[in-house]
């Protein structure tokens, strides 16, 4: 009887922390799918808005982030960004995957920078 309660009660914490982080991801998708992905020095994260939308929320970040745009370009079904930043240079890259859902990779410096490039996807995210 004591192991079925401890079982059951090892069911319910589980059950529980899986649900709270689906609501946490469910939670994050009205900008972002609220998932990254860090491959190659890349991160990699899709976003519930067009294409310009979120190429302008893009600049707005490079911005707000205190970056020196060098270079900007739209066109079509993609876009790219690139930028100065402490003497870093970043990329940005952009690419509509369908109706209002726009995937956007970021790149700082030649070998990659999780942490900054994590910060500039909360930017985006937060200028959509």
């Amino acid at each position: 009887m004591r192991i079925k309660n401890l079982v059951l009660a090892m069911m319910l914490l589980l059950s529980a922390v899986a649900v709270t982080g689906c609501g946490a991801i469910i939670a994050g998708t009205a900008a972002a799918t609220g998932t990254y992905v860090y491959v190659d020095g890349q991160a990699k994260a899709d976003y519930r808005a067009s294409l310009g939308r979120t190429y302008d929320a893009s600049l707005a970040a490079c911005r707000s982030l205190g970056m020196n745009i060098t270079g900007q370009e739209i066109d079509g079904d993609s876009a790219s960004i690139s930028a100065d930043y402490r003497g870093d240079t970043i990329w940005i890259r952009l690419s509509l995957e369908g109706d209002n859902f726009t995937q956007v990779s970021v790149r700082v410096g030649l070998l990659g920078d999780k942490v900054q490039s994590r910060r500039i996807h909360d930017s985006i995210a937060a200028n959509l």
